[in-house]
């Protein structure tokens, strides 16, 4: 029987990571859980282009208008002002000095700042284009050097255990049995749901989790519609799962173009607008040239010097026969990150006492609707941090850690995922209207009706309510954008 934890967290990402330690040196006992055997897999580890920092040019003012002039103005100030006024001298007390993450230095042994779309500065630190993974490296590491922390990877949680009007708890699928583990405060770091569409720069395993045991329990959940389209997904057909094309090669001066070798992004950042932006223009461009892709060409730029800058992006694209050292590469859209989630304020409470949520799963309101570029490592780190440290502080248990007899859900048929992947593609997509969204309605309810019972039922618990949250919103803004949105009693096209 594992052993009675003060504080659980559900996720091995760098929310996650950061809400055991912090938890842990507040003197909590702390049980992390992770649905796949590798603690390690998470979207954080995919993380190519960086974190934010600051630089000498910057300052939290500035940082603060960003966000919220990338969020479509939707975005809660508060969240932003304190992401801008912890989030650096985090970086720089934990990841910098204590964990030494190897974030690249200039010349002079400084570190070296990238810009980003629709960011005022250049204010991003990176490793490379290996950026996440270099940091859940170092996060893991300090966990497993953590005696407080005890690790269960392969651990599929099942649900949240509420115990009078306070979550005291989950029950989890552990070595081959249902388990129920209490704990006085539950962290869920479950990240996102972009494997729920068909082209996505997701792991399979981001299926919206903790999302579908929010929702079950009773907790808040908001803006599921705000899912963010990266614009720059390498294009490689039949190839599964899209691999991203980080957007600090546009930073570093790449553009975008046109088969015919034009720039198109009408835009006065061009190439770096923001990603709701150019994502919908290259959707335009290849819907009127019959393109299937776009291009992103840096040839300009040396060729020693991509082959150092982005080693990860240049070999991929190499064993895909394209050296972009001397062709533009071909990108296209895919699904990348949500923007809403689990309500919390700037502490990682949710609504329902004893639950705390931080990373991708949460809604913070940091991001409006459409999140600025390398906001979410960040994001990550500060509410994790946040809801550790307030979930170490003392709470009842009032559930037995003890077994019960409960099975799996059983597998659903690869074709019911497929299925579902592309009905979301198609109806809650880039571009969104009444009807299609109804129409993806109708197919979820089918799909519903033949496999809820199995493990994709909250996977549709989670697609179902994205599209009625688009479908409720008839505005355009941001990265939810409605063909048919309604503006002063009137139909126009955005």
């Amino acid at each position: 029987m594992l052993a009675a934890a003060d504080v659980i967290v559900v996720g091995g990402g760098v929310a996650g990571c950061s809400a055991a330690l912090a938890a842990a040196r507040r003197g909590a006992r702390v049980l992390m859980l992770t649905k796949l055997p590798d603690p390690a897999e998470s979207n954080t580890r995919y993380a190519q282009g960086g974190i934010i920092y600051r630089s000498p040019d910057d300052s939290p003012e500035l940082l603060v208008e960003d966000i919220l002039e990338a969020g479509a103005r939707a975005g809660n100030r508060e969240a932003a002002e304190v992401l801008a006024a912890e989030g650096p001298p985090l970086v720089r007390k934990l990841l910098v000095e204590e964990l030494e993450v190897p974030f690249d230095r200039d010349e002079n042994g400084s570190l070296h700042f990238t810009r980003e779309g629709a960011h005022s500065v250049a204010r991003v630190i990176h490793h490379r284009d290996t950026t996440g993974a270099r940091i859940q490296h170092a996060l893991g590491q300090a966990v497993a050097n953590e005696e407080r922390v005890e690790v269960l990877p392969g651990a599929r949680v099942l649900d949240l255990i509420v115990s009078g009007d306070r979550c005291a708890g989950v029950r989890a699928w552990c070595g081959g049995e249902a388990v129920m583990l209490p704990a006085g405060g539950v962290v869920l770091a479950t990240g996102g749901l972009g494997g729920l569409y068909r082209h996505t720069t997701n792991p399979p395993s981001a299926t919206g989790d903790g999302v579908a045991l929010a929702l079950r329990a009773g907790a808040a959940v908001e803006d599921l519609h705000y899912v963010q389209f990266h614009p720059t997904a390498l294009y490689e057909p039949g190839s599964g799962r899209s691999f991203l094309i980080s957007e600090a090669v546009r930073g570093e001066g790449g553009v975008l173009l046109d088969p015919d070798g034009d720039e198109f992004v009408d835009h006065p950042l061009g190439s770096l607008a923001s990603r709701d932006i150019v994502a919908r223009e290259i959707q335009a461009m290849m819907e009127r040239s019959g393109s299937p892709c776009a291009f992103l060409d840096i040839t300009h730029r040396p060729a020693s010097w991509l082959k150092t800058r982005f080693p990860a992006i240049y070999t991929h694209c190499l064993r895909a026969g394209i050296d972009i050292t001397r062709e533009p590469i071909p990108v296209v859209p895919a699904a990348h990150y949500s923007c809403g989630g689990v309500i919390t304020d700037v502490m990682g409470r949710t609504t329902l006492p004893g639950l705390w949520a931080a990373g991708e799963v949460a809604r913070t309101g940091l991001h409006g609707a459409n999140r600025l570029a390398s906001t979410s490592l960040l994001e990550g780190l500060v509410w994790g941090w946040h809801a550790g440290e307030d979930a170490a502080r003392p709470h009842p248990m009032s559930v037995p850690n003890r077994r019960v007899v409960s099975p799996l859900p059983e597998a659903a048929p690869q074709d019911a995922w497929q299925r579902l992947r592309e009905v979301m593609w198609e109806y809650a997509g880039i571009v969104r209207s009444e009807e299609g969204l109804r129409g993806g309605l109708a197919e979820i309810s089918a799909l519903e009706h033949e496999y809820g019972t199995s493990d994709i039922g909250d996977p549709l618990l989670v697609a179902r309510r994205i599209m009625e949250d688009a479908l409720t919103d008839t505005r355009s803004r941001g990265c939810h954008y409605r063909e048919d949105a309604l503006v002063g009693g009137g139909i126009h096209a955005g």
